[in-house]
């Protein structure tokens, strides 16, 4: 089979052959964009999109996978080094899998959720000084810990509003963890 066609076709295996055995499923999608202006030299935006997949064995306790891509740009004025004015962009994609414990019965409007699990995290970093070429950097990938908090709120009997805080503890090197830290508004549609 071409290499192109079996990681879809791999998803929806996964997807229908879950999705029978499931109590019920639900599909999640989420945006997070965050601008920081200090002065017109030095700024910090950001931004992400989650995707996320959850398969309901009972009807509290589940198993949830999402993909999070992101992005992030720093441009900040060097007091050293001449003043240059330097571009850092970072580039995330997380492949979570975390284990979903809703704290009411799914009969309710409001349903607070606690989850954890891991993710594993790929970034990669391109810094540029104006009128310098190009350095990359790449951290090290890794599985880290993930955790998180929110709620969902149904509007009808499928669509819900839902939001989250997720901490995810990046891997930087063997010594050294970063916390990921976003706060997630989206959907939510009950399959």
């Amino acid at each position: 089979m071409n290499k192109k066609l079996s990681a879809p076709f791999l998803v929806l295996c996964l997807f229908f052959g879950a999705t029978a055995s499931a109590v019920y499923t639900e599909l999640g999608a989420n945006y997070n964009y965050k601008k920081s202006t200090y002065d017109s030299n030095n700024t910090f935006e950001q931004q992400s999109s989650t995707v996320s997949l959850s398969f309901y064995f009972w009807e509290q306790v589940g198993l949830e996978l999402s993909y999070t891509n992101g992005l992030a740009v720093k441009r900040e004025l060097s007091s050293n080094a001449g003043s240059l004015l330097t571009t850092t962009t970072q580039y995330s994609n997380i492949y979570g899998s975390d284990l979903i414990f809703v704290l009411t019965s799914k009969q309710a409007k409001f349903q607070p959720y606690l989850k954890g699990g891991a993710a594993y995290v790929h970034k990669r970093q391109v810094i540029q000084a104006l009128g310098q070429p190009a350095s990359q950097i790449d951290p090290p990938d890794g599985v880290a810990p993930s955790y998180g908090v929110g709620f969902k709120f149904f509007l009808t009997d499928s669509l819900a509003i839902r939001a989250g805080y997720d901490i995810i503890h990046t891997p930087v090197d063997q010594s050294t963890k970063v916390d990921d830290i976003s706060g997630r508004v989206g959907i939510s549609w009950v399959l």
